[in-house]
Order: structure tokens, then sequence, then C-alpha cells
């Protein structure tokens, strides 16, 4: 193992990065393209990693993902003057830099605006919204301020705030101006706002990234010809992003979940708790509004000492055309072994199929049958997953699927689960084959488990790892892992794996690393092997990225 292992821990990405050579800094970016669309924070990493390194200049590939990544972070944020200055330095780019020089102009207040810029929207955007509409009431015409009252904007989820009504931009950056507002609005589902813009932007100007998010904009409005229509032109712009490859792919031929595999296919849907009653309830009226044919479910109370018991005994007669079975264990087990405890059950290893919810999870009326037409797709699909986002509107992304990023350099580390702090534009209502998928809703098939004999491995209890280490070890032994994009899950709680670093309490943040060491050194015989399970590697049907 690496020995700046807890380095790269602490520090994610950026650390990484750093492990790697050029050659393997763009495979991993192509690798990235290939998942999601390039999100701010994941585009300035790269950009950070590839502009800091001398060798830059003499590596043709490295210099040409570069300017790349450049150009998308003037997309992504076309008025922040330290973005502008480093592409104008590194690019001689004159517009960026008559640009910059603008921007500049309107900067009064530099200092303050550099104080509040700095901050960490993480912990600090309550602070920094007052602070910053306090700075534009003083400058109205503050534009570098205004982006950045966006970006606070956009970490909070709502729409541009009261600051915008006294907002003067400067002529000549209005139009520009213009498209990043229309790209906030749509992007943190304020549709009717957004739409309200289009009329008037100048579409000449218009890039890939305000492209994809106008095509979700029509598309939500029931206009697939023009959604269709601004995807292609999109990708005309730029050939790269695989996720609009497949979005415009099923927007011209839509998944359809086959109903009649509810009752052709039979189902086991497991699930387990610990002390959670109240949500297990809710999770258990959710699944019973759902579509589930005659599946048969069980419940396994995994050493509960609040009122679960009375929960799921009320429960019972919200599904009276299910077999339902509450099963007690007077300690808790931990997640990993729950699940083996569960599937391993004679009844429930008679089904064809085992689905696995958490105990916290709001589920969609079509899941089920989404699920089992996807997996009767290709019968070495092992695995199917869906889409999860956090409560609330516009609704957060949580995870969308994973692959293996590094396996190299004493490393073993998988890919993002999704795209930084992004909203579900719906860009990634797609079904696509993956190397992972989150465990808190999804199907497994059960022939296939033969071919991971330990299950869901036990020294990653209590939580964390171990449906990911699951996938991988199906995905080595040939079975395929597949995402359902059309399926939506809002996972209500999770088991620490979205807190920051800086926010989560020692123990827990302990208990991840020891499962990360644990990880490593489980699959450290055969890094060649996993390595092999990156994301290129997989056949979507759609050109591969190249720079």
């Amino acid at each position: 193992m690496n020995e700046r292992y807890f380095q790269t821990l602490q520090l994610g990405m950026a650390a990484q990065l750093k492990e790697l050579s050029l050659d393997e800094v763009v495979l991993y970016v192509l690798n990235h393209l290939h998942n999601f669309l390039l999100d701010e924070s994941i585009c300035m990493c790269f950009i950070d990693r590839l502009a800091n390194d001398p060798e830059t200049a003499r590596h043709g590939q490295a210099q040409k993902t570069l300017l790349y990544l450049l150009d998308k972070g003037l997309q992504l944020r076309p008025l922040r003057p330290g973005l502008l200055d480093a592409v104008g330095r590194l690019t001689g780019n004159t517009q960026v830099r008559q640009r910059l020089d603008i921007v500049r102009q309107y900067n009064r207040d530099a200092e303050t605006y550099g104080l509040i810029s700095g901050l960490n929207l993480k912990v600090d955007a309550g602070d920094a919204a007052e602070f910053i509409a306090r700075l534009l009431k003083a400058h109205p015409d503050h534009v570098a301020a205004a982006q950045f009252a966006l970006a606070v904007d956009r970490q909070q989820g709502v729409p541009a705030g009261p600051w915008l009504a006294g907002f003067a931009c400067p002529d000549p950056l209005r139009r520009d101006w213009e498209i990043a507002l229309f790209n906030h609005q749509a992007s943190v589902g304020a549709l009717d706002q957004a739409m309200a813009l289009w009329p008037d932007l100048n579409k000449a100007m218009l890039r890939e990234t305000s492209l994809n998010l106008a095509a979700e904009l029509f598309a939500a409005a029931g206009n697939t010809a023009q959604a269709v229509a601004l995807y292609e032109k999109s990708l005309r712009q730029d050939p790269r992003q695989t996720p609009v490859h497949l979005r415009l792919r099923e927007l011209q031929s839509r998944f359809a979940p086959d109903a009649s595999l509810l009752t052709r296919r039979r189902v086991s849907i497991c699930l387990y708790s610990w002390n959670k009653a109240d949500m297990l309830g809710q999770t258990l009226e959710s699944l019973s509004r759902s579509d589930i044919g005659p599946a048969r479910i069980d419940v396994l109370l995994n050493g509960c000492t609040d009122h679960s018991r009375e929960v799921v005994e009320r429960a019972r007669a919200l599904f009276p055309d299910n077999e339902f079975t509450v099963h007690d264990l007077h300690v808790n087990i931990g997640a990993p072994a729950a699940r083996n405890w569960l599937a391993g059950l004679p009844e429930v290893r008679a089904s064809d199929y085992i689905a696995f919810l958490d105990d916290d999870v709001t589920v969609q009326r079509d899941w089920l049958a989404s699920f089992l037409t996807v997996a009767e797709a290709d019968t070495k699909v092992a695995v199917v997953g869906c889409k999860i986002v956090h409560p609330g509107s516009p609704a957060l992304l949580q995870y969308l699927y994973r692959y293996v990023a590094i396996a190299d350099h004493g490393l073993l580390k998988v890919s993002i689960n999704a795209p930084e702090h992004q909203y579900d534009t719906h860009v990634y209502d797609v079904v696509r084959e993956t190397r992972s998928v989150m465990g808190c809703q999804h199907l497994l098939r059960t022939s296939a488990l033969a071919d991971a004999p330990a299950g869901f491995d036990i020294r990653f209890s209590p939580s964390q790892v171990d449906d990911i280490d699951h996938d991988l070890v199906l995905c080595l032994a040939g079975h395929k892992v597949m995402y359902c994009g059309p399926v939506t899950c809002v996972h209500h709680q999770s088991s620490g794996k979205n807190e920051t670093r800086a926010t989560m309490k020692m123990p827990d943040l302990g208990a991840i690393m020891g499962n990360d060491i644990k990880f490593y050194y489980k699959h450290a015989g055969h890094l060649d092997r996993l390595k092999a399970l990156d994301n290129l590697g997989l056949d979507l049907g759609v050109p591969l990225p190249e720079i």
C-alpha cells in the first residue's frame, strides 16, 4: 500500500491524481468523460493537476486535455476572475483577456470580494449569501460578485435570489450573463424561470453545457423533438459527451418496463433495519404503493430495541397479496451479514431474483418491473441498480454508478459516485452498463450469487464498501452490473457516505478508513484484473471520448 495512502484518503481525487503520470491522468480524464458530464469542482481539480505540472507543456495529449478542460471551465463559470486569468495566461486568448479586463473593471472592493469568494460553500453558504448580497447592494454592477452569488444559490438549491433584482450587468457582458443566469435556473430545476429566459438568449453563443440544460428543459415540457435537436447540436460541438449520447438514445427510443415480469418471475424483496422504526414504516408504505406483483417480502429486524416490531406488524396489512415475513435477531449483525442472512433463507434462495432495500428509501411505482426488464434483457446481468437522490426539491444527486478508477501505485480507488453537487436534470435517466451501483435499492440475479460464494463480505461490517466489493467480485466472474436511470430512489439517510471529511465524526471516519484498507488488501493480489474494470472498457454502444 502506498505510504501516502492516508493523504489520498483525506484529500481525495486531487491527491490521487498526483500519484499518476501524465499519460495516466489523461486516461483518468477520458474515463470520467465516458461516465459523467464535467462539473465545476471536478473540472477545476483536473485543471489544477495539469496546469501545475511543468511536463504538460511537453506532453501533447496532456496539453490538449488541459485546453479542453479550460474551455469547459469557462462554460461552467464564464465570469470567474481567477479562471479567466488562468485561461488568458495559458492560452493567450484575446477574447478571454478582454472579458477579464471588463470583469476586473467592475470588481470594486476586490479585497472584500476575495474574502467572500474564498469561503467554503459546503459549510458557509448561509454566511456567503448574506455577505455577497451586501457587496452587490453596495456595487450593483459587480459582475464577479453576481457570478459568485449564483454559485451560492446553487449550493443552496434555489433560483437566483433577491439580489438579482438590484443587479445591473455591465452592457459588454450582458449576453454572457444571460447565459450564465439561464444555466443556473435550469440546473436547479427553476424550469419556468429558465424557459422565460430562453427566447432572448443569443443562440449563436450557446455552447454544449447550455444546450444540454436546454434539452432537458424542453424534454420536461414534453417537447421531445426539440430536446433531441438540442442534444444533437450539443454533440456536434463536443462529441466526447458519453452521457449525452446515451440520453439522446433514450429520448429517441424510450425505455419501457415489462410489467408482465412481475408475475412471470419469482422475486424476494428483502429489508433489514436497526432502530429506525418510523423511517422503516415510511419505507414499507412507499413499497406498498409500488407495483411488486406477488413478490414475497422478508424484513429482518437487526437487533432493534425501539418500536420497529410494532411498525412492521402494522405494515403487514399493506401487503394482502404478498407473503410477508418478519425475522428478529437479538443483536445487530451489520449490513453485510444481514444481507447474507436474508439471501441464505431457503425460501428466498428459491427466487429468481432478490431485491434489497434499505430501511430509509422512497421507491418509484414501477421500479421492480423496470429492474426485471433490464435484467431479463441479458442473462449476464447479475445486478441492477438505479439513480439515487437526496430528498428535497430540487433533488440533489446522491449516487449513480462507479468503476475502478485506480488499481496501481499502491492504491485501489473507485470513481466518484455522482457529479459533485449536481441536481437531477434527468440527463442520467438512461440504461447503461457500469461496474457498481448503490446497494440501498438493487436487484440481484439469484443464480449469479454462486460466483460470489462469500456473499457480502462481513469484514466490511457494519457497513460501507460491501456492496461495491460484491459488485466487483461479480464483474470479475464475468457478470454485468446495470444502471437503470429511469428509476429514481429517494434515499433519506446515508451511513455517513455523503458527509464531508470535515463534518464526519471521528469514529465514522475511522470505520471508513479501516474498510478502505481492508478493501485494498483483499484485492491486492489481483489489482491487474481490477484495473480492467475501468469505464473505457465498457461497450456502451456509443463512441469512446478522444482528445
